[in-house]
Order: C-alpha cells, then structure tokens, then sequence
C-alpha cells in the first residue's frame, strides 16, 4: 500500500512529539512504501540515520514556510509556533495534493502534532482519511489551580477553549471527512463526540522503541535504598511539586526521588524540595539524552507520574518497558491505559488527599519487594503489547479494513503486487510549496 503520512516534527534520536511521527514512519515502511511530510528542523538527523540504514520503503518531503512568513525560530525557542504550525498545515497539504496527482496513495494519515485543538487538512484528499492518536481534550482539575502559579491564567483560558471546541466549524468538518479517528483518552473522546464523531477508537499515541524493552522480566535486587523516578519537563503542568509532597511524607534517608528533565521551574522546584526538608534525597539530573535514557529507567525501583494535563505520557511507557511499576494520578491517558496489576493509580481530587495517597503508594513499593516484582512484571508484560513494530501491525489492519470498506475489494496479496517493492527517488525539500 502507498501511504502518505504527515508529521510536523520528525526525528529518530528524539523523544515524544518526534519520535511519535519517526516511529511511525520507519515502521510502516517494513510493510508498505511510506511517504513522510514533516519540517525539516531534524532533517541531518533523518537523513544521517537514513544514510546508516537504506531503506527504499521511505520517503521524505520536507515542507517548510519562506523565512519572511515564517513566525516560528526553532533556535529561540516556542515563540510563533502557534501560527507557525497552522500555516505549517496548509503547505503541507499543497504539497500532499501534489504528491497524490503523482503517486495516488491508497490512504492518508495525520499522526503528529495529535491534538484536536488544530484541526488536520488532510481529509481534503480524495482517499481515506486517518486522523490521530488524538489527544488535547484533557484539562487540568481546577482543585490543583494553585500548583500552577501565574501560568493559571493561561491554564484556565485553555480550558475554555476546550469547552468550545465542539462548536467550531473547522473540527466539526474534519470530523465528518474523516475514515478513522483514533483518540488517547477519554476526556478527548468526549470532545469528539460532542463535534459529532461517530466512530472513535482508543488508541496510545505513544509507542515504545525496541531499545527500550528489557529482553527478559527485570529482576531488581533490594540493596536497602529505595529509588523513585520522575521524568518530564519542569513546567507547571508537569506538577512535579506533588512528588516532593509526598516524598516529604515519607519519612527515611533510603528513599530517594531522581527528576529527569529541564524547564523554567527547576530552581523554584528545587528550592521547593529544600523547603520541605527533602533537599538532600532528591537529586536532578536535567536533560538527559533521549538514548541515555535507558540507564536512568534501569536504575530505578519505580516511576512516578504527577502530571495534571496529559494525552498520555511517553515517559510512562518507557518505564513500563524497562520494568518499573508504575505511581500516577488515575485521570486522563494514564487512567485509563496503565493496567491496575502494574501500579498505583491515584484519583485526582484535591492536593491534600492526593498528596496522602501519593505518599502512601511511595511507602507501600519502598517495603514490599514482592509487590514491586509483581507490578514490575505486569508492567513489562503491558510493554510488550505496545511496541511500535506491534502497533504498525494494528495500523496495518486499520488501514486495510478502511481501504476494503470503501472500495469493496481486499488489498492485493503480496503475490498478487510482488514482493519485491521499487525503490524510491531521493528525499526533496519543498520551501514555500517550491521546490529548493
């Protein structure tokens, strides 16, 4: 099959966002020939890795705004991505336009930015449209306004924004045009059912890299220390406050917290730490590199997960594949995703008894190894399921129920099409809708 997939931000050595329209990409085009739109800010590292790997399965075209247009400076920063991103959209629909009058793909997919907040044009093309993992529905409990400071103005307007979403033309219309929307939580869900989408089926927008599941079910040795992770940026809907809480309820030296992860909160958090007494058993390590990750969830005795707003959390998924149990709020993707076996799942009511429950959950892995063992084995158990190599093959299906549903035939057998696929021409940057 001929597969069109769009994807802002692209990268085979970064996390989240990148890593999402990466994956997804590389591991299509083990079964299909996959055409790829993205930005080309991680062009060297796609085409260095493409370099060391050849694959004639895939494709790059490389859309991007002229300079005099363009809001977005990758280098400052965020500032202008907003409206970089939605004029973004509209040259790499140009350029799919173009793209199908030459090669007529068999369906068309939209897979990152997923958030329902920028509705995808891509339904514009006359062939299937899947659109999603979709996440972006989810708002912060208002109970926790407080954690977030200054930055509550924001978080508050943003949830308005949420509440209207279902009235917008723009959504509502991308809704009606597409095959297949696939959402990551329930909270979206809801949003999209409100526009009037009729068929949502939940699906993780994360998947996991191979390096990232342990071969075997992790076997940790209890050396008399207790070893929570936190991983994620150091914003303040990441909520890392609500671990020093309740690490601060946990009394004993042997228990410690690491935090991986950068951002502007990082003095105030760690101060935060300070104040509650819990100084010298946190320990931040900033940003570590994506790869070197893996050492860091290794090292661990458990994972912990206190954001307010998220459609998921890739981090989650990377701890679960290295064997961690899991502590988290049970709200939003996490909730509903993380299996009850392979951890702790807090409700999200109010700081107080969320921080309690937190707190207890942290003293419950710290003296029971043989809960630890057996959440940690659920959890690599879960992981397993969620491997991007596994969710290409669920996509695979997807796509050939959508493609026979319309046109009435079933995909061509590898005999039929041959097994041998053509190779495809090199990579071309497109500036502006232009060639360059």
């Amino acid at each position: 099959m001929k597969v069109l997939l769009v994807g802002h931000a692209c990268s085979p050595s970064r996390g989240t966002e990148l890593a999402f329209t990466w994956n997804w990409a590389w591991h299509l085009s083990q079964r299909h020939q996959v055409w790829v739109i993205t930005h080309p800010q991680e062009r060297r590292a796609v085409e260095a890795y493409v370099a060391a790997h050849p694959n004639g399965n895939l494709r790059f075209v490389w859309a991007t705004l002229p300079q005099c247009f363009d809001p977005w400076e990758p280098a400052k920063g965020g500032r202008g991505i907003k409206l970089h991103y939605l004029l973004w959209q509209r040259a790499a629909l140009r350029e799919a336009l173009r793209l199908h009058r030459a090669v007529n793909f068999g369906v068309a997919h939209h897979v990152s930015w997923g958030t329902i907040s920028e509705p995808s044009p891509l339904w514009r093309l006359p062939i299937p449209f899947v659109w999603g993992p979709l996440g972006g529905g989810q708002v912060s409990p208002p109970a926790f306004k407080t954690y977030f400071g200054a930055a509550w103005r924001a978080e508050w307007l943003r949830a308005a924004r949420v509440r209207l979403l279902p009235y917008r033309p723009a959504l509502r219309q991308a809704i009606r045009k597409s095959a297949l929307i696939l959402s990551t939580n329930a909270e979206t869900e809801r949003v999209l059912t409100q526009a009037g989408a009729k068929r949502i089926m939940p699906f993780l927008d994360s998947g996991l890299p191979d390096d990232f599941l342990l071969p075997q079910p992790p076997v940790r040795q209890s050396e008399g220390h207790f070893r929570l992770l936190w991983v994620g940026q150091l914003e303040p809907r990441k909520c890392l406050s609500l671990a020093l809480e309740a690490l601060a309820q946990v009394k004993g030296p042997h228990i410690g917290l690491v935090v991986a992860g950068r951002g502007s909160l990082r003095e105030e958090w760690q101060k935060r730490a300070e104040d509650l007494g819990v100084g010298e058993r946190v320990r931040f390590l900033g940003q570590v590199p994506y790869l070197q990750m893996l050492t860091v969830y290794r090292s661990a005795d458990a994972f912990i997960f206190t954001s307010l707003r998220d459609s998921f959390g890739s981090q989650v998924l990377e701890a679960m594949g290295a064997g961690l149990p899991i502590i988290t709020l049970n709200h939003q993707g996490v909730g509903a995703f993380v299996p009850s076996d392979a951890g702790i799942k807090v409700p999200a009511t109010n700081p107080r008894e969320t921080v309690s429950a937190l707190a207890a959950a942290i003293r419950r892995l710290a003296s029971n190894v043989e809960t630890r063992r057996n959440m940690a084995l659920a959890a690599w158990e879960f992981a397993r399921t969620q491997s991007w190599a596994r969710r290409a093959e669920a996509m695979t299906r997807l796509y050939e129920d959508l493609v026979e549903k319309i046109s009435g035939a079933p995909p061509p057998t590898d005999k039929e099409a041959g097994t041998a696929l053509p190779l495809l021409e090199a990579p071309t940057v497109v500036c502006g809708g232009r060639p360059c």
